[in-house]
């Protein structure tokens, strides 16, 4: 199978961790869609490189060759320009990049590569109002993957996008939208990942970036962690429902470990999570080794010239 499209549901903190379901919520959750790609395993780092005629789970270095605890500004400038961002600063730093890792994405993210040779890409997370208009002030801080978006000319999304169908919620369902008053219809987990499937159509790349990991493994909050679980798989059973797996790559990943351990609020050494579903799954598997191969593994598959 060719791939033609890839849609990228970046989770923020989620690692491979232990098979023990006092430790790690992959282990005690009811996960349907995502055990069912993988013959009902689970997303356990014991279960690495294990693949499927429909999906392969990868570990992913994150650690890159610095010691400390791996970090989100550090890990997504590393997954978006290829580059090894910690060793470059000799450090892991987050959550929010600094003045070089700013420069490192404004000077060539994967966004900034497929505009530049005519590559339609999309931003599919909606902001609201407020948001936006601190970002037009300039004091909203930005996570990288953001910021490689706005660097590159990516539009940021809105509640009239949302509300068109055209951007999905950081949180999935539209809820907390329909509380602060914007007038957005209600959607289920699945219904969004059909949403967040639609934009493929019209780009080769789409990227969605969800943080709620990320904040319940701070938090260690047992129930909330299941629950996001829960919603995630939700999401992407509705997005597959949708998408054309002959054509398109549906990349899971993420840029460290937190959410996969129930025993610390910090990030851990465990592998990043990647799992590859659809088009070309098992061909493009072997390349990616480290958060620094997923740029250059697609930009040869988007940019077949580069």
């Amino acid at each position: 199978m060719q791939i033609e499209r890839v849609l990228v549901l970046f989770l923020d903190g989620v690692g491979l961790g232990e098979d023990d379901p006092e430790v790690n919520p992959f282990v005690q959750a009811d996960l349907p869609t995502l055990r069912g790609l993988l013959d009902g395993r689970r997303l356990v780092h014991a279960n690495s490189g294990y693949a499927t005629r429909h999906a392969t789970l990868l570990p992913l270095d994150a650690q890159l060759g610095v010691s400390g605890l791996p970090q989100s500004g550090t890990g997504q400038t590393t997954i978006l320009t290829g580059i090894n961002a910690p060793a470059l600063l000799g450090q892991h730093y987050g959550p929010y990049p600094n003045q070089p890792l700013r420069d490192l994405l404004s000077n060539g993210s994967l966004f900034a590569h497929l505009l530049a040779a005519g590559r339609a890409a999309a931003f599919a997370n909606a902001y609201p109002d407020r948001f936006l208009s601190r970002l037009d002030r300039g004091t909203e801080r930005l996570s990288a993957n953001t910021r490689a978006a706005l660097s590159a000319g990516l539009k940021l999304r809105g509640p009239a996008d949302l509300k068109a169908g055209r951007a999905v919620s950081a949180l999935l369902t539209n809820e907390y939208w329909r509380q602060w008053g914007y007038d957005v219809p209600e959607l289920s987990p699945a219904e969004a990942g059909a949403q967040l499937a639609r934009l493929t159509e019209d780009h080769v790349l789409t990227y969605f970036e969800f943080w709620y990991t990320d904040v319940a493994g701070h938090r260690q909050d047992r129930d909330l962690s299941l629950h996001v679980l829960h919603l995630l798989d939700e999401f992407i059973g509705g997005a597959l429902d949708v998408l054309d797996l002959r054509r398109t790559l549906l990349l899971v990943i993420s840029d460290h470990g937190n959410f996969e351990d129930w025993r610390t609020a910090k990030h851990t050494h465990n592998p990043a999570l990647a799992l590859l579903i659809g088009a070309g799954h098992q061909t493009i598997a072997p390349r990616l080794q480290s958060l620094q191969d997923i740029t250059p593994s697609l930009k040869e598959i988007l940019l077949p010239s580069s």
